[in-house]
């Protein structure tokens, strides 16, 4: 085996001798014991694995598995079908979102979304997959829409004709999950605009979950869309132009969506500016209500107050001159009280 290493240390490609491009027999790939195994017939549609068959380039095989399965593990580890370097990023359970060329097929890690109606966030999902020319072996552990819809174009005859044709519906399916769990959350922004110019506050909460939804769609998006655009630079003899052009498609539109998530960020900030400016202005007004009714009460009770005073235990209470003295006293001491809120430059 030989393998290339870029200059930050990183396995960029990988060349393994003992993976051939041979015809591979269909009961290999059942011993896997897979969730979902079809072979394509190149029509867009496909059939059931037959023991005595075998996967060609005109017709290859896919295999899904379930890697939490113990016989799926022990299958992926002593399988001579699969590179050494691909069998542990197949069963690994948490990864990142990356593209890792062989000689004879690429590994592939994508990250995405189940798209719940009505629910944030969505639930996060891994999908794992080897391509080759005639073989395709995926993994997963939680239920994965897009694989559902796949499935159900190749029941409807509408789905992949060949390996290459897999690779982009798959991503086309994975990506539109993550546009329409995207399309949730501005559908969601927009009804918060709405209220806001409505001035109806609501709480935060509400904001922080279509916040972090966002966030966590853009670092899906984010790495992703540079992944699409290394599988089509890659030489690689069963991808065509034609599909080359259809992965920076791809590329290309989830460039779109990080855009318009930051700028859905932006607005949400604007909107928490807005809700604290009315936040504000309401606390001003109560306020300004309650200076209102000290000022209108104060002298009264200042009166009240003075009127009431007790003088029987005061100094000098028997003097006639007392009562004016307490007076004289009290406004003495309000103004020294301005003259001091002067000098701070309080008043």
């Amino acid at each position: 085996m030989t393998q290339d290493v870029n200059q930050n240390g990183d396995f960029s490609h990988y060349i393994d001798k003992k993976v051939k491009v041979l015809p591979i027999q269909n009961s290999l790939l059942l011993s896997a014991n897979p969730v979902y195994s079809c072979q394509l017939d190149g029509k867009g549609k496909a059939f059931p694995l037959d023991h005595q068959g075998e996967a060609t380039i005109q017709q290859p095989c896919w295999i899904h598995l379930d890697f939490a399965k113990p016989e799926t593990i022990d299958w992926i580890k002593t399988t001579n079908l699969i590179p050494d370097l691909v069998k542990d990023e197949l069963i690994k359970p948490n990864q990142i979102s990356k593209e890792t060329r062989f000689d004879t097929g690429i590994l592939v890690v994508m990250r995405g979304v189940n798209y719940t109606p009505n629910e944030l966030p969505d639930p996060i999902v891994t999908f794992r997959f080897y391509i080759t020319d005639n073989l395709i072996i995926s993994t997963r552990h939680q239920q994965i829409d897009a694989i559902s819809k796949l499935k159900e174009n190749l029941e409807q005859g509408i789905g992949p004709v060949d390996v290459a044709d897999w690779l982009i519906q798959v991503s086309e399916l994975i990506s539109d999950q993550v546009n329409l769990s995207f399309d949730g959350v501005h559908n969601k922004i927009i009804k918060l605009e709405d209220l806001v110019l409505n001035q109806r506050v609501f709480s935060h909460k509400e904001i922080g979950r279509v916040r972090k939804q966002l966030i966590v769609l853009r670092r899906l998006l984010s790495p992703q869309r540079d992944i699409f655009v290394k599988i089509a630079t890659e030489r690689i003899s069963w991808i065509d132009d034609n599909d080359r052009q259809r992965l920076h498609d791809i590329s290309n539109q989830q460039s779109h969506y990080v855009s318009d998530i930051d700028s859905c960020l932006l607005r949400l900030a604007s909107i928490m500016e807005q809700i604290n400016s009315f936040l504000a202005e309401s606390t001003n007004k109560r306020i300004y209500l309650m200076s209102l009714f000290t000022i209108i009460f104060t002298p009264i009770t200042f009166i009240t107050s003075l009127l009431g005073v007790n003088l029987a235990g005061i100094p000098f209470s028997e003097k006639e001159w007392s009562f004016i003295g307490l007076i004289i006293l009290l406004i003495v001491i309000c103004i020294v009280s301005a003259i001091w809120l002067k000098l701070k430059k309080w008043w």
